[in-house]
């Protein structure tokens, strides 16, 4: 159970809040601390904590990278051989950010300086034609049970979305300019279409999704499926929609297989950082 909580941490550290200003450019972490990894099959996962305290463990160059610029593996082209088999912990420090829910947005954008300073890291954008999940609207416009336009939320309201009939977890609540995560649920009220590919960035889909649906403006939604089970008794999967079905049935949103041009991150450099 208690790695359950640090699953959760980690897949929602970096999800903007709502109404968060956007951090400067310019801030990193007074100090870090780098070592390998004690436990090279640990679980990987980084976090944030009270005043400003960044924990990555078992963390590779590839998982930094992504932790970094939130981009998909798909989007990371090229690196060292060692990109995802050499793992290292960092403990890293910033004064001035008591409150951890202020600090976690702009601690990925500390990641990237101690990338270039600890990893030597250089990298550049491109712009690429990858294999993606274009997100499209499934039938004439018309969306699905759970997906609705939400412009004006009434923060007093409840007429909030219901799970769908038969789905696994209960729905959170949710405030007006929210959303929320979990491996296989996503939610959000009064929210713009990013927040939802952000979401799905932090699932398993194995590529990385672009939205082609048109949509501007805010919704709400409230989807939930059944994970792809990859084990060898996969046979035994539990009964319930695919990512796929339940976007279609419960979203009335398609997400299409096809190739498009993509923003990459193509790596130019790295070195083994000096352990502390």
């Amino acid at each position: 159970m208690k790695m359950g909580v640090i699953l959760l941490s980690a897949l929602t550290l970096f999800s903007a809040a709502p109404g968060a200003q956007a951090p400067p450019a310019d801030v990193a972490f007074d100090v870090a601390a780098i070592k390998p990894a004690a436990d090279p099959t640990a679980f990987s996962f980084s976090m944030v904590q009270p005043g400003g305290r960044y924990i990555g463990q078992n963390m590779s160059l590839r998982l930094l990278i992504k932790t970094a610029y939130g981009v998909h593996d798909s989007q990371i082209i090229g690196g060292p051989p060692w990109i995802d088999s050499d793992r290292w912990d960092i403990n890293a420090k910033a004064e001035g950010y008591q409150d951890a829910s202020k600090f976690r947005d702009v601690a990925r954008l500390m990641v990237r300086p101690l990338l270039a300073d600890r990893f030597k890291v250089v990298l550049h954008h491109e712009l690429r034609a990858i294999p993606v999940y274009a997100l499209v609207v499934e039938k004439n416009g018309q969306f699905g049970p759970n997906f609705r336009r939400d412009d004006n939320c009434d923060p007093g309201s409840t007429n909030v979305i219901q799970p769908a009939p038969g789905s696994p977890e209960p729905g959170p609540p949710m405030a007006c300019g929210s959303d929320g995560f979990r491996p296989a649920h996503l939610w959000a009220r009064a929210m713009t279409l990013d927040y939802l590919l952000i979401g799905l960035g932090r699932t398993t889909i194995d590529r990385v999704v672009v939205d082609r649906t048109g949509l501007t403006g805010k919704f709400d939604w409230e989807v939930q499926w059944i994970p792809d089970d990859l084990r060898a008794d996969a046979a035994d999967r539990p009964a319930g929609a695919s990512i796929f079905q339940a976007f279609r049935d419960q979203l009335g949103l398609k997400l299409e297989a096809r190739t498009d041009q993509v923003d990459v991150l193509v790596i130019d450099h790295a070195e083994h950082p000096q352990t502390d």
